[in-house]
């Protein structure tokens, strides 16, 4: 049976989770490959759990953090991270989906997620969870307005209130 502190600690990214693209393009009209990572931790988390079967609850959480690149391209290394999810997880594993806002400055994205969470127990007892899933940009400002974009991200917590997120993807004009 997994434990509330684990199953509150399950969900990220949220995603994405996702925004995860702010970059300089190359011309216009062509695409650029992008990746990164987010260092995450939950600043609110809602819990409803849901009678039908045992450790089944639907979590409502957010998190906040920072992006480093690690792709070819230029990107807004350190910018600040937000992540919106909802999960809906029975004793650990389930679907989740969101929203990734990434900003410096006046440029910002916006990104959707959505994917699966994965809960798992390690040798030593304690819950282990992980999540992947898709992303799609849906909104930029600055110089990112009209930039559409999409790729893949996959997490892990490292404790119940912090994960990291490595995500791929391209960006194009």
């Amino acid at each position: 049976m997994f434990s509330l502190r684990g199953m509150l600690g399950l969900v990220a990214l949220p995603a994405v989770i996702g925004a995860f693209s702010m970059t300089r393009l190359s011309p216009v009209g062509g695409s650029v490959k992008i990746a990164g990572t987010f260092t995450m931790r939950y600043v609110t988390q809602e819990k409803l759990s849901i009678p039908d079967v045992a450790g089944h609850l639907l979590l409502l959480t957010e998190s906040q953090g920072t992006n480093r690149n690690s792709g070819p391209a230029d990107f807004m290394a350190g910018a600040q991270v937000a992540i919106r999810e909802l999960a809906d997880l029975a004793q650990g594993n389930g679907s989740h989906q969101g929203y990734v806002t990434l900003w410096h400055g006046a440029d910002s994205t916006v990104v959707k997620f959505n994917g699966k969470v994965t809960t798992t127990m390690s040798p030593d007892g304690s819950p282990r969870t992980t999540f992947r899933g898709s992303w799609t940009e849906v909104r930029g400002t600055g110089q990112y307005v009209g930039i559409q974009g999409g790729g893949t991200y996959k997490g892990a917590f490292s404790s119940p209130t912090d994960f990291t997120v490595d995500w791929v993807g391209e960006r194009s004009k």
